[in-house]
This record gives structure tokens, sequence and C-alpha cells, in this order.
């Protein structure tokens, strides 16, 4: 299992603020790019991928619809991957499948895509089809994030992990349920087959989030002899 940390800097002067060595415990860095105006992006990619140069990257443009805070038209979504793409060639590049549902067809000369689908209302009662629909690409990843309500939520989508893992064995999975009753999915991803777990350093990304620190001590103590 791997821990991704996400960094979210909202202007220039943020991004290369970035303690870079604040980050060295966490095995991917997520870049939020949400977090800043659409114009800002390209301008400050430079300072993210210099400053974390040599790490596994993962490229995140959450639009609001699934909890981002930017909110852009496909074409404008699909344009700012694209460049990003081209010119640093992040590790992973997420890309909400559900919401660009239209423009996912310039993507399928894509490698390193995150297929990902997030709701912070819910966990669906249509998790089977919507985890499904998601592993029939074939991505590099399936990421899923749905909120948990209830423990049987949690249950359920730890249990749909393990099937999914189980049927595509060569299929790397991403879930969790957030909120503070989710967070056992955070600290079992190994158990369910996930590959990721997110941690923070300082701002949380999402709701249950556990610092890193904590993260690196739960894992010592489940890796116990």
């Amino acid at each position: 299992m791997k821990l991704v940390v996400s960094v979210m800097p909202r202007n220039l002067e943020d991004a290369q603020a970035l303690d870079a060595s604040r980050y060295q415990d966490a095995d991917v860095i997520e870049w939020r790019a949400d977090f800043l105006d659409k114009n800002d992006i390209l301008p400050v990619a430079p300072a993210i991928f210099e400053k974390f140069a040599g790490r596994e990257i993962l490229f995140t443009l959450r639009t609001r619809p699934e909890g981002g805070q930017i909110d852009l038209s496909g074409d404008e979504y699909v344009s700012i991957i694209h460049d990003i793409n081209t010119i640093y060639h992040p590790d992973y590049i997420d890309y909400e499948y559900f919401s660009h549902k239209v423009e996912f067809e310039q993507m399928m000369n894509y490698s390193n895509l995150c297929l990902s689908y997030h709701n912070f209302q819910e966990t669906p009662e249509n998790m089977m089809e919507i985890m499904s629909e998601l592993t029939s690409f074939t991505p590099k990843l399936v990421k899923v994030s749905v909120m948990a309500h209830t423990e049987q939520d949690v249950l359920d989508l730890m249990n749909y992990t393990r099937g999914f893992k189980t049927l595509n064995p060569e299929q790397e999975f991403v879930t969790i349920s957030m909120g503070k009753i989710g967070r056992i999915s955070r600290i079992a991803a190994d158990l369910t087959g996930s590959v990721w777990s997110y941690a923070s350093v300082g701002e949380e990304s999402a709701p249950g989030q556990i610092s890193l620190t904590s993260m690196h001590k739960i894992r010592e103590i489940l890796n116990g002899d």
C-alpha cells in the first residue's frame, strides 16, 4: 500500500513555499490543481514539478460536482489535462469519468489514467455498477471515494473492492469510505486490495483523512511481528 499526500497551493507563492521535506515519507504526491484559478494552473506547474522532481506525482483537477474547488467546461477540463500531460508527463492523471464521459474518447491513448468517481453525499446503491464500468476500461487505476453514513456503507465498499480485485487481479484499485466512520477503510487498504491510502500533512483534502505520521505508525503496528 502506497501513501498519497495532497498539496493544495492557492497561488504561485504557495507553490514556491512548499517544503518538500515535509512530504518525504509520502509515496505519491497529489497536486490538487483545482485550488487554483484555471488560468494559473499552467504557470504554477513548473514550481510543483520542480519541487517534487523524482517523486511519483498524481495530477488531480477535482471539479465542484465531485467535491472539488473549480468549475470547468468539459473542453476546459480536457484541455488542461492534455497540456499538463504533454509537458510534464505525471505518473498518474485523475480523470472524473462519469462527469466527463462525453470527452473520454479523447483520453483513450493515455496510459496513466486514474479513472475516478467521487460522491461526497453518500455511498450510492449502484456501487457495483459504478466500479464495473470503471474497471471495464482497465485504466492504470480505478479510484472510488464515497461518503459513508453507516457501518454497512463502509463494509459494502470494502467488500466490493475485495471482490473486484479477486476477479480482476491485474487491475489496481483505490477505494475510500470518507468521513469519520470510514477511517477503517483507509487503514485496511491492504486487506481489501486497495493499493493506495490517502493521508494528510496539515490540511486535509477529504473528510476522515488521517495524518501521514499516524498512518506510518498504524502501518508499522499492522506489519509488525
